[in-house]
């Protein structure tokens, strides 16, 4: 199972496997998996990156991050 959840420090959407500690983000915030809010759960690894994906792209005028490409 892995956990999808948020960034504290940009915003950005991530997924760690549940029962990890800790996860560290791109922008370099490591987030404590026990702390942060758990926004959706996924079965596998590509069903949460899926989900990540488009919960970026539809937030990504809160994050100002925007598609490759």
């Amino acid at each position: 199972m892995y956990l999808i959840f948020r960034c504290g420090g940009c915003g950005r959407h991530l997924y760690a496997e549940e029962g990890a500690a800790t996860r560290t983000c791109p922008c370099g915030t490591r987030v404590r998996l026990d702390k942060v809010k758990v926004i959706s759960k996924a079965e596998d690894e590509r069903a949460a990156g899926d989900l990540v994906r488009a919960l970026q792209m539809g937030g990504r005028e809160m994050t100002g991050f925007s598609p490759a490409g």
